[in-house]
């Protein structure tokens, strides 16, 4: 390491500036807050477009397979818990807790879509 001394200095500035996860760019989810805020259930399907329309742009440099695949998964399954309506966000997160439901998009959409039988 010794030789090579002047990398020292570039592993520690580039510690700083890690990131394990990527944000979403802010106008698209103005977007999605605004769409949701507006009719939840009745935007479902075009929420659900742009979140995956979001990914695909913002993945757009990982090569094609299952780590692509995961990371848009998991984008839109917390995507959709950030802008969900206060009366859902509550409810699911308690099943969260509770462990009851895991942090997966289709158990989140199936809870805030789904009405159980009286």
């Amino acid at each position: 390491m010794e030789e090579n001394a002047g990398l020292r200095g570039l592993i520690d500035t580039g510690k700083g500036n890690l990131q394990w996860e990527r944000d979403i760019p802010p106008a698209s989810l103005a977007n999605l807050e605004s769409l949701a805020a507006k009719d939840f259930k009745g935007n479902l399907g075009k929420i659900i477009h742009d979140i995956y329309q979001t990914a695909h742009v913002m993945f757009g440099d990982m090569p094609q397979g299952d780590h692509k695949k995961r990371a848009k998964y998991r984008f839109a399954s917390k995507t959709i818990m950030r802008i969900l309506p206060t009366p859902h966000k509550t409810e699911i997160e308690k099943l969260i807790e509770g462990k009851k439901i895991t942090m997966d998009l289709y158990e989140i959409l199936g809870k805030c879509t789904w009405v159980e039988p009286k």
